[in-house]
């Protein structure tokens, strides 16, 4: 094994990705989960049977309310796209692995798929002729309009699920990075003064907090005494060799970001891609007959 300079490894002489392992990883877990979960089942469920059993009721009913009652077959494929792209964005936190979602080959190959799902969807209830029709109507002028529409689509799909996660990463890294060389520098000018600084600035902190606890209550405080302990306390650190160069700064901060682009934005984008794919699936599905009757 090793690697070419296009970051990918090579086995045999086949490349594979970083995003294909952790493509293969995610599958695999899932898999996994799926067979765990689905033995030993109750007839009345307890523990996490009850909580799984939930989940999909919850993606059913969601299947149920977007796509009309008809297309609940639809459901495990929906399911499938939303758990994959949740895991696939989660698996960046471990560090070690690339987050499947915030390269755009994983994204624009789901969209393409919807979109030939759809055109497959057109041709099969409206037939070829009347889905080649469809380009050129209102007006043959409007044809490469309707072109240009069709490949926007999955274009569309793919760089919006991928440039959230992606510029996620990109907003975190950099603000890191900037708390880093705020830290090397403040911690540098604490430790290179006098002893009595260091000093200072940790009884300073401790008397603040500990007026914080006692009487005050206030937020303000907790922070301000917080931070000056901080830096009384590793700047003495860095001070005796201890912690050099060490971003205390930048401990807390990134991972509370992180928590936001990670965790609650990679939720959002994958609920959004996973609703939009429900919508653009159920507007090339016919209504039966008997439901439009009702």
């Amino acid at each position: 094994m090793e690697m070419n300079i296009a970051g990918a490894f090579v086995y045999f002489k086949i490349p594979i990705t970083q995003t294909t392992i952790s493509a293969l990883l995610v599958t695999c877990l899932l898999c996994f989960a799926c067979i765990k979960l689905g033995k030993r089942l109750k007839k009345r469920p307890d523990g996490v049977q009850v909580i799984v059993e939930k989940m999909i009721d919850m993606l059913y009913n969601m299947v149920e309310g977007s796509m009309g009652k008809h297309n609940l077959h639809w459901a495990p494929f929906i399911g499938t796209i939303f758990m994959f792209s949740i895991c696939g964005t989660l698996i960046g936190l471990t560090g070690f692995f690339r987050s499947v979602t915030a390269d755009l080959s994983c994204t624009l190959a789901w969209s393409v798929l919807v979109s030939v799902i759809i055109w497959r969807n057109n041709i099969k209830y409206n037939g070829i002729k009347n889905w080649l029709k469809g380009f050129t109507e209102p007006i043959v002028i409007m044809t490469p309009m309707n072109i240009i529409s069709e490949i926007a689509q999955p274009v569309a799909m793919a760089f919006r699920h991928f440039g959230n996660v992606a510029g996620g990463g990109v907003i975190t890294t950099i603000i890191y990075m900037a708390f880093s060389l705020a830290s090397g520098l403040v911690m540098n000018l604490i430790a290179s003064s006098h002893i009595a600084v260091v000093i200072a600035l940790s009884v300073i902190g401790a008397l603040v907090l500990v007026l914080a606890i006692l009487k005050t209550k206030k937020i303000l405080h907790y922070w301000f005494g917080g931070i000056m302990l901080a830096l009384g306390v590793f700047g003495a650190l860095q001070m005796f060799g201890i912690l050099s160069g060490v971003p205390v700064l930048a401990f807390g901060i990134p991972a509370v970001l992180s928590c936001y682009f990670d965790l609650f934005s990679g939720f959002v984008q994958a609920y959004v891609f996973t609703l939009l794919t429900m919508t653009y699936i159920a507007g090339s599905l016919p209504v039966p007959e008997a439901a439009e009757g009702k």
